[in-house]
């Protein structure tokens, strides 16, 4: 079997192709990279400029080729922080399935997960507690492990390219650029602590995965290792020069605008994490897909999403009672979703999950309506749902356990706690969505037809159109949506936009 993994991330496209023989050892017929930096500009329009989307294409176009010419038995295409949040993500998407490249858009937990996969596979864990750190363009993806059991893990929204254009330095770079970055990186890691458990080990080490890591580790040490110590020197060295110079020190052509910000970055990443040295390792991404494809028979998906929407619906018209409620709910949740999406960094899988989710929300009142939250969960784990991995039911049961009632916690919720970090992130999440969608539709009227989300200061405003008098479905949302401002770390101003 030969398959091939391709990385579409916000700086680089890494394609890797492996032939797998019959006992699972690996052989790696090729690699292939093209940096492209697709969310170059993308803070300043929202978009992949001109340029970048030309690039990207034309390096899809290329790796196709390669991908023809070794007939290939499965092809995976994974997008990451550029796709999720730029608003002609779709536009690249298309022509990428043109050139034979479908490109599927996970989410930073789905990054983290894939990441952790390959590391676990690359080298034993150290016996004392390690972070997987990598740093991407668009995002920079954490794992705690100790014994190798992941602990926690976030996705933060900010990467190389993001932190350049967020905090934009002049060439050479002055000392007051150093200084608002400084000041920018500490309050964007003060806001990520607060989403992590208390109590975690301070990691002995870091792994790192990424090219940032690579490039910071041959300009700190000429190895793969470096210490916080080493890496200060090299920060020094790119801050006290222009692009021309970093080009002078070894730095790539395409990273030397704004190495001297990741150094920064990743010295401040050191220095919240304790200051441990750091490892860099030849995985990443790819490779954590082509492990979780083995771990599926070598198939890149789950079946067809027609399979999938046919079972869910299947057991949907046994078990619910009001399937005008909960599809409204669905609809509306889906909206949520897409409204959420720049701040939740959430992928395709998840929008489905939640679609699949939110129409299996009641199903438990077919057994009673005192804790039917739990019945559903129960429902959908005793079911036989064709085209959903087994880890995908208890990701779907754990949404509809806690689509009510006290908010998920691992130290009251012994299932929620057995799930891995990065699912554990995704059903809070997710969570919060439906509970403010099925709030929105608290007299099962469907009195509400649209939401949506809209950026300022200090307050995101949450706008929400419909019909006649809404007070009753107003007054669910500040309870059941109390989760979902939670999780976005903003006040939520609301809007009501209503016809008679």
């Amino acid at each position: 079997m030969r398959i091939a993994a391709l990385d579409v991330g916000s700086n680089s496209l890494h394609l890797v192709v492996v032939e797998v023989d019959s006992v699972g050892n690996q052989r790696v017929l090729t690699r292939e990279k093209a940096m492209v930096r697709l969310a170059r500009g993308n803070a300043q329009t929202g978009e992949i400029n001109p340029e970048a989307f030309r690039e990207g294409l034309e390096a899809l176009a290329l790796m196709a080729q390669v991908i023809e010419g070794f007939h290939c038995d499965t092809v995976m295409a994974c997008g990451t922080a550029a796709l999720r949040d730029a608003r002609n993500a779709p536009d690249f998407l298309r022509e990428a399935a043109r050139l034979g490249i479908p490109i599927r858009i996970i989410s930073g937990e789905e990054e983290a997960r894939l990441i952790h996969l390959a590391v676990s596979h690359a080298i034993p864990f150290p016996e004392g507690p390690a972070t997987l750190v990598d740093i991407g363009g668009g995002s920079t993806e954490l794992t705690w492990v100790e014994g190798g059991r992941a602990l926690a893990s976030t996705s933060i929204p900010f990467g190389l390219q993001r932190l350049a254009e967020a905090c934009p330095t002049e060439n050479p770079p002055t000392l007051a650029d150093l200084k608002r970055l400084r000041r920018f990186t500490r309050k964007v890691l003060k806001k990520a602590g607060k989403g992590l458990p208390a109590g975690l080990p301070a990691p002995i080490l870091i792994l790192g995965t990424s090219g940032t890591l690579e490039d910071l580790a041959s300009g700190s040490s000429g190895t793969v290792r470096f210490d916080a110590a080493q890496l200060r020197r090299f920060k020094k060295k790119l801050w006290s020069t222009d692009a021309a110079g970093r080009l002078r020190l070894g730095v790539p052509p395409k990273r030397a605008e704004v190495l001297h910000v990741g150094a920064a970055w990743a010295a401040a990443l050191l220095d919240w994490l304790g200051n441990p040295p750091v490892q860099h390792l030849p995985v990443g991404l790819r490779e954590g897909m082509i492990w979780d494809a083995l771990a599926h028979g070598g198939a890149a998906i789950p079946p067809l999403a027609e399979r999938r929407r046919a079972s869910v619906e299947a057991l949907a018209i046994r078990h619910d009672p009001d399937p005008g409620h909960s599809r409204h709910v669905s609809d509306l949740a889906d909206q949520l979703f897409l409204a959420v999406q720049p701040w939740f960094e959430l992928g395709e899988r998840e929008r489905e999950w939640l679609q699949h989710a939110s129409r299996l929300h009641d199903i438990g009142f077919s057994i009673a309506e005192k804790g039917h939250h739990k019945h559903g969960a129960y429902l959908l784990r005793a079911a036989t749902l064709p085209g959903f991995w087994p880890e995908e039911v208890e990701i779907l049961a754990q949404v509809v356990r806690h689509h009510r009632g006290k908010d998920p916690d691992p130290e009251k919720h012994e299932a929620f706690r057995n799930l891995p970090p990065w699912h554990r992130d995704t059903v809070r999440k997710l969570t919060g969505i439906l509970r403010a969608a099925d709030a929105l539709d608290r007299r099962r009227r469907q009195s509400v037809t649209g939401v949506s989300l809209e950026d300022g200061e200090p307050a995101l405003t949450f706008r929400i159109r419909g019909s006649g008098e809404l007070g009753p479905e107003l007054e669910a949302l500040d309870s059941k949506g109390s989760l979902l401002v939670q999780l976005l770390g903003r006040p939520v101003r609301v809007v009501l936009e209503t016809t008679l």
